[in-house]
């Protein structure tokens, strides 16, 4: 999910190929500070894709018959900012349909459960929907736009007044468009593994960014993430967060409950297309 080391995510792989099968596939305390985000991600280069189960856990055995993918060259309306993506990936909005598979997606890579609420609010409210984006794979990149495809990643963020996460703290100056400032904050951010490496999460990340630079005029962006989830915090670092702040018992269900707060200023680098 893209806050950026660029010498790490603009690697393209040789070859792409195709994982094997997976199925299409917090409640915090306090929702208001819901991203527990990139409690699942890796930050490392898988060296094959190999099957995996629903979990995203690698299996050890393939079937010779397994049939591999052949890239297409493809299309997008949507933005592509960063290292280009493997032909296979989809990236859209969230659609009514897609709910029962994005909350399966976070029930297995997240640490905490999101209420309905969280879901039903991706829908019911415009900017929400307009924040928030799915990855899907296509093991035929020719069916995009054709055939549903398999759900393997998922973000969504919310605009917070200011330019700080945590109640209290000081904000900049308004800007002289929107009258306030606003910082895009990341709620839930996931990607099973045999995905990664391929600059999914970051590019997820880096097409909200530039569209809400665009559409709402945020100057910064900022996450909660779990204390013990060392792998979610280096990924942050490496994407130029610098950690804010610590929140006692942020995670009022988990052990330990410290929230740690991520932030950083949007820069130049999240407009790079390469």
């Amino acid at each position: 999910m893209p806050q950026s080391s660029l010498t790490t995510w603009l690697k393209k792989p040789a070859i792409i190929t195709e994982p094997g099968p997976t199925n299409d596939n917090a409640t915090n305390d306090n929702i208001a500070a819901d991203s527990s985000a990139v409690n699942a991600l890796n930050t490392s280069t898988p060296p094959d894709l190999l099957p995996c189960d629903h979990k995203g856990n690698v299996q050890t055995t393939v079937d010779a018959t397994e049939k591999r993918s052949t890239p297409v060259a493809r299309t997008s309306a949507l933005p592509q900012p960063g290292r280009n993506l493997p032909p296979n990936v989809e990236i859209r909005a969230c659609a009514p349909a897609d709910l029962t598979a994005l909350k399966r997606l976070n029930s297995v890579l997240l640490p905490i459960p999101y209420p309905d609420s969280f879901y039903r609010e991706i829908i019911a409210d415009p900017v929400t929907n307009n924040m928030t984006l799915l990855a899907l794979w296509h093991d035929d990149p020719s069916k995009i736009g054709k055939a549903k495809g398999r759900l393997v990643g998922a973000i969504r963020c919310r605009l917070l007044p200011g330019t700080s996460i945590t109640p209290g703290k000081p904000t900049s100056a308004p800007n002289s468009a929107s009258g306030k400032t606003e910082l895009l904050y990341l709620s839930s951010l996931a990607l099973l593994s045999p995905y990664r490496g391929y600059g999914i999460a970051s590019h997820l990340l880096r097409t909200l960014i530039t569209r809400a630079v665009d559409v709402y005029g945020i100057t910064s962006i900022g996450a909660h993430v779990w204390e013990a989830n060392e792998e979610g915090l280096e990924w942050y670092r490496k994407r130029g967060f610098k950690v804010v702040e610590k929140e006692l018992r942020y995670y009022r269900r988990l052990d330990p409950s410290t929230g740690v707060v991520v932030q950083r200023d949007v820069k130049v680098s999240d407009f790079l297309v390469g």
